[in-house]
């Protein structure tokens, strides 16, 4: 067994295909043409008609009523990334077309997700005669009632999972909406933002191709940020947008670079690990709006901004080091049972989600963690394949004041008196579903490779499959029997295994992340099998071949 008792699946087997013919198939193309789209993603074959979206003429139409009558809008966003971005490319289009548009994002402790009723009595108050909801508001039915009986119109734009019951509004721009013809199902908040962006830029404008690839950079980080598959549309916007934000028009977006490191070339990994959670800060300990004034603002006030971020990140990874420490002892109590349900009075709502993920990683079960409030139970769900857990949550919704999300993560209100009734309840469901089969950790791998594949020619290919993220993910390979030559741990606390081995004829230097707690299992190892990625290491200027290491076994 690997040393992180993990079963390696291999997507492909066939040992006749060639390495790129393997990675293709993994990733559903198959041909000459197919593989040709996938590498060279296009605006005239991959970028859809928005028109082709169910409701967007009507939406397009009433915007623009708006804009000439200069009725008052509101763009109503959310605290993560995907919602500060959607609605930043929405208060730039409509600032742009002339629209008299503010907006509005909720407090993630003191507002939750969604629009509430409390919003729509306040936006009516202020004489706002429409509103946009960007990456939320699908499951608002009850707000968007009310918002038709106080006269206030409502054009949803969102891409979570479809309730039964959808909400009356004006218009509803979404791609999985049931009789929708549109070519692509798997847009996040920000793509369907743009979609809109797209339409009104097409109707109101000379030039709108111009106006909207200066927006592709926000649609970019918003669709990586919240795990939008990087193939067909997705695939285009990141591609294009990693491109633009190389070279980004917005200063906070600028300064934000700056205070993270990154130079140049932008990758979709450094927006997912360094721009993102800064982003992520504002909305999980402090207020979204942060973030967001950070992407509109002029140079004026961006690095104070920008340095505002990153002290707020610095916050939340000091926050988070402590709550692990208390979740991992809840959870390794309850890490047998069908669903890992946990709560802590120190539990905080912006922290919650990091540690569910976190759980339900290292013991591969579906996972909640809650913070507790006076009489409510504000939740956050990460799940395993095998679980949908918004359709979990959906079984237990009589209990629930509110839930939303996808079938891999959701979030919940629950009243403090219904706890024990939901987790019997949300268990046995759980139960219901799974088969040991499903609870077994499984380490997804692209194929077996040879020594020979380590080199800078397979490098080179894997560049052509770039960006990588959800649907396309960093190909990671099984190489087996290979020599080990230097053995050692690195790291303040020695945390991470750094390896020299023998590959293809040359040492190839290895670095294990987080797996120098297993450096004692390589005492008296000669060879390994190892789950690793190729990689390019530059230093100095010098170019040489990394192996990351994943997992590993020591061959006996």
């Amino acid at each position: 067994m690997s040393v992180l008792n993990k079963i390696w699946k291999l997507k492909n087997e066939d040992k006749s295909a060639s390495l790129m013919k393997k990675l293709f198939a993994n990733r559903g193309i198959e041909g000459d043409v197919d593989a040709e789209k996938f590498l060279n993603p296009n605006a005239e074959r991959d970028f859809h008609d928005p028109f082709l979206m169910k409701d967007m003429e009507r939406a397009v139409l009433r915007i623009g009523t708006a804009i000439e009558k200069k009725e008052r809008m509101m763009i109503f966003g959310d605290y993560d990334v995907d919602g500060i971005t959607a609605c930043a490319i929405m208060m730039r289009a409509l600032t742009k077309l002339g629209a008299a548009v503010s907006y509005r994002l909720p407090h993630r402790i003191e507002d939750g997700y969604g629009l509430r009723e409390k919003f729509i009595k306040e936006f009516s108050k202020l004489d706002v005669k429409l509103v946009i909801t960007v990456d939320n508001g699908i499951s608002c039915f009850n707000e968007v009632e009310l918002a038709n009986k106080l006269g206030v119109d409502i054009i949803i734009t969102d891409h979570h999972t479809v309730p039964e019951k959808i909400p009356n509004a004006f218009a509803i721009l979404h791609p999985k909406l049931p009789g929708s013809e549109y070519p692509f199902a798997e847009l996040t908040g920000a793509g369907v933002a743009l979609k809109l962006a797209q339409a009104l830029f097409a109707r109101r404008l000379k030039e709108p191709e111009e106006e909207l690839s200066k927006l592709l950079d926000l649609a970019c980080m918003g669709t990586i940020a919240d795990m939008g598959p990087l193939l067909g549309e997705n695939r285009y916007i990141v591609k294009e947008g990693l491109k633009v934000l190389e070279n980004t028009r917005w200063p906070g977006l600028s300064r934000l670079k700056e205070s993270a490191g990154i130079k140049g070339k932008v990758s979709a990994h450094a927006i997912g690990f360094l721009l993102g959670p800064r982003i992520n800060a504002a909305g999980r300990i402090s207020h979204p709006s942060h973030a967001l004034k950070l992407l509109l603002q002029s140079e004026e006030h961006s690095e104070l901004l920008a340095n505002q971020l990153e002290q707020l990140n610095a916050k939340r990874q000091r926050m988070m080091s402590d709550l692990m420490e208390i979740a991992d002892v809840i959870a390794a109590a309850k890490c047998k049972e069908p669903i890992i349900i946990i709560s802590h009075p120190k539990f905080h709502g912006g922290i919650i989600g990091l540690i569910a993920a976190k759980i339900a990683e290292k013991y591969f079960r579906p996972v909640i963690a809650m913070e507790e409030r006076s009489d409510t139970f504000v939740g956050s769900c990460r799940s395993i394949p095998a679980i949908n857990i918004v359709e979990v949550l959906a079984s237990v919704k009589d209990l629930l004041t509110h839930f939303g999300g996808h079938g891999a993560a959701a979030g919940f209100d629950l009243p403090r008196k219904k706890l024990k009734e939901f987790s019997k309840r949300i268990s046995a469901h759980v139960k219901s579903l799974l088969s040991a089969a499903d609870c077994k950790p499984i380490l997804e791998t692209e194929c077996e490779i040879d020594h020979t594949d380590i080199s800078m020619k397979t490098i080179e290919m894997l560049r052509w499959f770039e960006p990588f993220g959800k649907g396309n993910v960093v190909p990671a390979f099984v190489c087996r029997n290979v020599p080990v030559l230097e053995k050692s741990t690195v790291g303040a606390e020695k945390q991470h295994l750094k390896l020299k081995v023998q590959a293809n004829g040359s040492v190839i230097d290895c670095i294990g992340f987080r797996l120098g707690e297993f450096s004692g299992k390589l005492q008296d190892a000669k060879y390994l099998d190892l789950v690793c990625e190729i990689e390019e290491d530059t230093w100095r200027g010098n170019k040489k071949i990394q192996l990351k290491i994943q997992d590993f076994e020591v061959v006996k």
